[in-house]
């Protein structure tokens, strides 16, 4: 089977503890990761020069997966606080017999300590933490 796990959540909140998590416990598990893929790109995390590339290499390595693999899971780690962009990935991601949205959800004390306990490299603005968490929007019907 093929499965395919979207995550959405506020930055800091353990989406890519989470994934790694599952990833120990799961063959054939394939995370593919905004913030990785930025510092593959333009050698920082926080480096947002090359957005369009991000996006694009995002896309086709989590579709690469479903082609390459029989049996395989792949998550997407990014925040998708917008419905729009899970809709999009739900909506425009082939080769998957499941797709599954995982929601994780801290509250914002929680978010902005955690944060800080990252490594420096990947510490977000406290004021980005806060405007996705006042964006963040419950998953639609679709």
């Amino acid at each position: 089977m093929k499965t395919f796990i979207l995550l959405a959540a506020v930055a800091g909140c353990g989406k890519s503890t989470w994934a790694n998590n599952f990833k120990k416990d799961h063959p054939n598990t394939f995370i593919v990761s905004s913030d990785e893929l930025r510092k593959e790109l333009g050698g920082d995390y926080q480096n947002f020069d090359h957005e369009k590339e991000v996006w694009e290499l995002f896309f086709s390595r989590i579709e690469g997966y479903a082609k390459e693999y029989e049996d395989v899971t792949v998550i997407a780690d990014s925040t998708n606080v917008f419905n729009k962009y899970r809709l999009y990935y739900g909506k425009n991601i082939k080769g998957f017999d499941k797709k599954v949205l995982l929601i994780l959800k801290k509250n914002i004390d929680e978010l902005l300590k955690q944060n800080l306990s990252r490594d420096k490299e990947k510490i977000v603005p406290e004021e980005v933490i806060h405007n996705m968490y006042r964006d963040f929007e419950e998953p639609s019907q679709e």
